[in-house]
């Protein structure tokens, strides 16, 4: 098969106040033509080092002291200015991990789309604008020739990056890149991604390189897999070789840590112990050695070399030394048992809610009162929250599920008092929190925290983390003390090292600026903390390090969670019951295990099913569910999922269902099952 691109011996290092960062060593990659090559691994492994390499986007700093990079036989890392001019967009393109970054907000698409096509000076703006409409009808926009005269902030997310690959592809590329490509995407626009990408290998004959820390979306999407582990290449090969049968106990480990391989139910998810190796000092052997439970005398400092297997797989291992002996037994565990089960919780036998939520109403004006009389707008307000009501015991955990737009973050943050509510009750231990003023609500913040988003963006960066930890208490009026030994007790709470305290929110990987807001979300002892996206962006290993770190502090504090989050895969591992929202409203709420064994409203069914898997060999030819999710200005009348739901009925698109129970005690609303 032809190769389109063959990197050889490539070695990156940055230039740094600390000294040099080996960021890569030894590359070697070989990229077949029409076909989709993955490269996943952790979180500074060097996967997008790669990405910028084949590209010659490397920061000023860097330097390529040898190898090279050779693009249809030509070296692109001794391309000329003038010629890397030609070579990006026309030969090599790329679709970057965050669209709102990327794409310049101030321009619209028809005239960035238009500017992209200065190379083809014998094409018209008229005849550029048009292969521009054409590129976004088929990237799946819809009604391109009105969204093409719109700008960035006025698309979702999934359209943004649905943009950004029509902008990718318009110049016919002969290589694509896609640098996470669905990495803050809900799991059904994640979907039609990975279906769109598909689609357009086979319709433009394209050779594709995917970037992602993803293990379902590498395996739905790839033909073959690069394995990258502290700036080396451990293993590669085809998809099924990788997912089947890997051979570097590093694949291993990062497939049994997948928290969407363990379908049953468990407390306890794998991890894979230590750190990832720093860059400046490069071990001299194995550079997962440290970690490795198949490590024998000599991997830590032997570097072992690339060992050639079956059908060309080719694993970084001394395990495959046949001078050393024959290599130990690959055993992965299978579905039913990737993970340690602590066994189910004991019954609760709390009978009154901790927290209970009724008839909950938010509204966000749009308009404003003088515009809204002149336009004739009767009702200038949006329903973000609408008529919700659920309850949260002590020692339990409520999973909050739903797309971006549906409502679970408004809801959090109308609980702590931080929205304002337009109707309805929340009550916490049995006091009621609509209408308390500022003074009123300040006492009752000691027993309710918020871990947001965004663990490094939600921290201040003028404070070290003894200053995060500890800001707590002088917000609550409690007294000095020892904040050093406070200070000590938190980050033993959180396992987080205790000389991290001088560390500050930039020199924090993103699980250990998870763990810095964990261990502030406890300084109080609060009795119910509120996740918003616990593990959103976290590699697979770090997700589980978290939600352990989670399980083990609610059994020793008798915590209550309420986790908003679009992730099911981990959802399904922490949640005791599960509240489906959609469009402001819960669709359906009850027993975690029940709506994922048979959920019973479609969109449940729907989220739970376009989950991607890591198995290579059952790939989804379709997507669960299509479209973008409704504008709250303009709810569809009736049922509101009716738009997207493949079994709507007549009386769907008029009369909206109510919520009612079933059988099972699960509350569903929907007309197909009442």
């Amino acid at each position: 098969m032809e190769k389109l691109l063959t990197i050889s011996n490539l070695n990156v290092n940055f230039k740094t106040p600390r000294g040099r960062v080996y960021a890569l060593r030894d590359i070697n990659i070989d990229v077949t033509a029409n076909r989709i090559l993955g490269i996943v691994g952790e979180s500074g492994s060097g996967k997008s080092t790669v990405a910028w390499a084949i590209t010659r986007l490397l920061a000023g700093n860097a330097e390529s002291p040898t190898g090279e990079v050779l693009f249809q036989g030509q070296d692109v890392l001794n391309l000329k200015e003038w010629e890397l001019l030609h070579y990006r967009g026309e030969k090599v393109s790329m679709v970057f991990q965050d669209p709102m970054t990327s794409q310049i907000p101030v321009l619209s698409y028809a005239q960035q789309m238009t500017d992209i096509q200065y190379r083809r000076s014998n094409s018209g703006f008229t005849e550029k604008r048009r292969r521009a409409i054409d590129m976004m009808r088929r990237v799946g926009i819809p009604d391109p020739e009105e969204r093409i005269l719109q700008y960035p902030h006025q698309f979702s997310g999934g359209m943004r990056q649905r943009a950004a690959i029509a902008m990718a592809l318009i110049m016919d590329p002969a290589l694509l890149i896609a640098d996470e490509p669905t990495t803050a995407l809900d799991v059904t626009m994640e979907a039609q991604i990975i279906h769109l990408l598909r689609e357009l290998k086979e319709e433009f004959d394209a050779t594709v390189i995917v970037v992602s820390h993803n293990l379902g979306l590498i395996a739905q999407l790839c033909d073959d897999v690069v394995v990258m582990y502290a700036g080396e290449v451990v293993e590669s090969g085809n998809a099924h070789q990788i997912f089947y049968n890997p051979s570097h106990p590093y694949t291993q480990a990062l497939l049994e840590c997948d928290p969407a391989r363990v379908l049953k139910r468990s407390f306890l998810l794998p991890t894979i112990p230590g750190d990832v190796p720093d860059l400046h000092k490069p071990p001299r052997g194995c550079t997962f050695a440290l970690r490795c439970p198949k490590a024998f005398k000599g991997c830590d400092m032997e570097k072992p070399v690339d060992f050639e297997l079956a059908d060309g797989q080719v694993a970084r291992c001394r395990l495959y030394d046949r001078a050393l002996g024959a290599p130990a037994a690959v055993t992965l565990p299978d579905d039913a048992s990737a993970a340690a089960d602590l066994g189910e919780r004991s019954e609760k036998i709390a009978s009154e809610n901790l927290l209970a939520v009724e008839d909950l109403r938010v509204r966000f004006r749009i308009m404003g009162a003088l515009k809204a009389k002149l336009s004739g707008v009767a009702d200038p307000f949006i329903d973000a929250v609408y008529d919700v009501s659920l309850g949260l015991l002590p020692g339990e955990t409520l999973g909050l599920v739903g797309e971006s737009g549906s409502g679970k973050t408004t809801l959090g943050l109308t609980i702590l008092g931080l929205v304002r509510a337009h109707s309805g009750s929340v009550r916490f231990e049995q006091r009621e929190l609509i209408g308390l003023s500022e003074a009123q609500f300040k006492p009752l913040r000691r027993d309710m925290a918020m871990m947001f988003q965004d663990p490094v963006g939600s921290l201040s960066p003028r404070l070290s983390v003894q200053g995060l930890i500890t800001e707590p208490f002088e917000f609550a009026g409690i007294g000095a003390g020892n904040r050093v030994d406070e200070a000590n007790e938190l980050c033993r709470m959180v396992n987080l090292p205790t000389n991290f305290l001088s560390r500050y929110p930039h020199e924090l990987s993103g699980g250990q600026a998870r763990r810095v807001g964990v261990a502030r979300a406890l300084a109080l002892r609060p009795k119910l903390i509120i996740a918003d996206e616990p593990t959103a962006g976290l590699d697979v290993s770090v997700q589980g390090e978290i939600l352990n770190l989670m399980a083990r502090l609610q059994r020793e504090h008798e915590l209550s969670y309420l986790i908003i989050t679009h992730n099911l895969p981990v959802v399904r591992h922490i949640a005791d019951r599960l509240a489906i929202m959609y469009l402001g409203r819960l669709v359906e709420y009850g027993e975690c295990k029940l709506l994922f064994d048979n959920p019973a409203h479609p969109y449940t069914e729907a989220l739970v099913n376009g989950v991607p898997r890591p198995d290579p060999d059952n790939r989804r030819p379709l997507v669960s569910i299509e479209g973008e999710v409704p504008s709250l200005a303009k709810r569809p009348p009736g049922c509101e999922f009716h738009t997207r739901c493949t079994y709507a009925e007549p009386i769907c698109r008029i009369k909206p269902p109510q919520m009612l129970p079933l059988s099972d005690g699960r509350l569903v609303r929907c007309h197909l099952r009442h």
